[in-house]
């Protein structure tokens, strides 16, 4: 028996994906890519014009993009947006749930509504957009592809004042580990990216805003930088080819893989990572 070809196997054509988070970052990044696979794609965020203006940018490359707004806290938005994507494209084949909350805030101070909001958004949100897709895609029997934006806070935390965002995406590591299991039986394959820190349009807004007092986030992202064996931060692209990968039939048999876009940064010695001469 032939074997399919690179082209065929990384190919979306007649293809619908739903991107959540897609205004701008890892969103816009992974939708591009998408796109060009020969994705319909669904641009979908609560910021309504940063996702018209990210769908405008797909469109003009003469991809299928169509922005949508979602807000994944709420049932009936997610519901809303599943109804669009089916009624475009008959139904929803590959979900990449990236829209998630991020600050930072010590562990001492911080106020329980921001920790219960940072686990509603990055879990709860993930839980009610997967539910509503996945249940649509059991209905027919068709399988598909589900892919969670994780992060390596699933695995350690990366920095102080971290720990409603890193409880967050531990249990965003245990959700897609039980969505996986689950939802084999069906042929929907469920998997995570796990990307290490990047200097999008959110971060850049973070750092230039300020942290509570007694966080350095421009030395923290600094230490980052400087503790990652390949010598650089993550570039959203970077993430949105792990997508791409893990969403098309290049990951025919991947379910329930966890995988690491960070650079090196979580096999660094743990006796702290010195940079190689390169000898």
């Amino acid at each position: 028996m032939a074997l399919p070809g690179i082209s065929e196997l990384v190919s979306l054509e007649g293809e619908c994906a739903i991107v959540t988070g897609a205004a701008q970052g890892f969103g816009a990044a992974i939708s591009r890519r998408l796109g060009e696979a020969g994705a319909t794609v669904f641009v979908a965020d609560r910021n309504v014009d940063g996702a018209e203006q990210s769908a405008d940018r797909l469109r003009g490359l003469g991809y299928d993009a169509i922005a949508h707004s979602v807000d994944i806290a709420d049932r009936d938005s997610v519901e809303a947006l599943v109804d669009a994507a089916e009624e475009r494209a008959g139904r929803v084949d590959i979900l990449v749930n990236n829209a998630g909350i991020y600050s930072n805030y010590y562990f001492a101070q911080m106020p329980p509504q921001l920790f219960a909001d940072t686990v509603s958004v990055n879990v709860v949100g993930t839980f009610q957009m997967s539910q509503a897709v996945t249940g649509r895609m059991m209905a027919d029997d068709q399988g598909g592809s589900i892919v969670n934006i994780a992060s390596v806070d699933a695995f350690n935390t990366s920095a102080e004042g971290l720990s409603h965002y890193t409880t967050s995406k531990h249990a965003l590591g245990g959700l897609t580990k039980s969505m996986a299991i689950e939802l084999a039986a069906h042929s929907i394959r469920v998997n995570a990216v796990c990307p290490g820190a990047a200097m999008t349009e959110g971060a850049i807004a973070l750092v230039t805003a300020g942290a509570p007092e007694g966080i350095d986030l421009e030395a923290q992202w600094d230490g980052i930088k400087d503790r990652t064996p390949l010598g650089r931060l993550c570039d959203p692209d970077d993430v949105a080819r792990a997508v791409l990968f893990l969403a098309s039939d290049m990951a025919a048999f991947v379910t329930g893989a966890f995988l690491v876009v960070d650079g090196g940064i979580l096999v660094q010695p743990l006796e702290g990572y010195v940079p190689s001469s390169g000898h």
